[in-house]
């Protein structure tokens, strides 16, 4: 079982909001969380549905998590995710994976 902690947000778009949502939630992670200490790799996956984003992470520890969120300018970024959606947040440590059909 892995020890890094993965973070998983999803996010359902105010109506025609969805792809500025996303590009949102990328840069928030190009140009901040990326940067943050502990952040290993993120994904923004845009839904099928004109209204679902996720914004996946994986991180060294839950401490970095709380870290970044302590940050005053996640406030401020949260502020910008509140105008054009509604989430839910979850954390975790992956249990099973699998890449290129080897399991992990």
């Amino acid at each position: 079982m892995s020890m890094t902690v993965t973070l998983i947000n999803v996010f359902t778009a105010k109506p025609g909001k969805q792809q500025e949502l996303a590009r949102t939630l990328a840069e928030g992670t190009r140009n901040f969380f990326s940067r943050q200490r502990g952040s290993l790799s993120s994904f923004v996956v845009v839904g099928g549905d004109d209204s679902k984003v996720a914004n996946i992470s994986q991180w060294r520890s839950a401490e970095d998590i709380s870290a970044f969120r302590a940050d005053p300018r996640f406030a401020d970024y949260m502020k910008s995710i509140i105008e054009l959606a509604a989430g839910d947040s979850m954390m975790g440590h992956t249990t099973y994976s699998h890449t290129g059909g080897a399991e992990n």
